[in-house]
């Protein structure tokens, strides 16, 4: 692998497009540990509000472990 291909597989991998939830949004993993419930039962609960319109959900890029990947973010509308 040459040095232009590593760079162009760095910037696609790096993490230049972390984006900070906004207030108030966070993830069914905060949620579950809040409702003190399972995370299977959390998403759940979640697709139900989100259909019925309670809540709003949002994809933010946030880092995950060693990547930067898209994870949906709950808010309470």
């Amino acid at each position: 692998m040459n040095k232009i291909k590593l760079r162009k597989l760095e910037d696609i991998f790096q993490n230049k497009d972390v984006e900070k939830p906004a207030k108030g949004f966070f993830t069914r993993a905060n949620l579950a540990q809040a409702w003190k419930i399972s995370e299977q039962q959390a998403n759940r609960k979640l697709k139900k509000y989100v259909a019925s319109g309670l809540m709003e959900t949002k994809c933010y890029r946030v880092k995950s472990g060693q990547v930067t990947r898209p994870i949906p973010h709950y808010r309470i509308k």
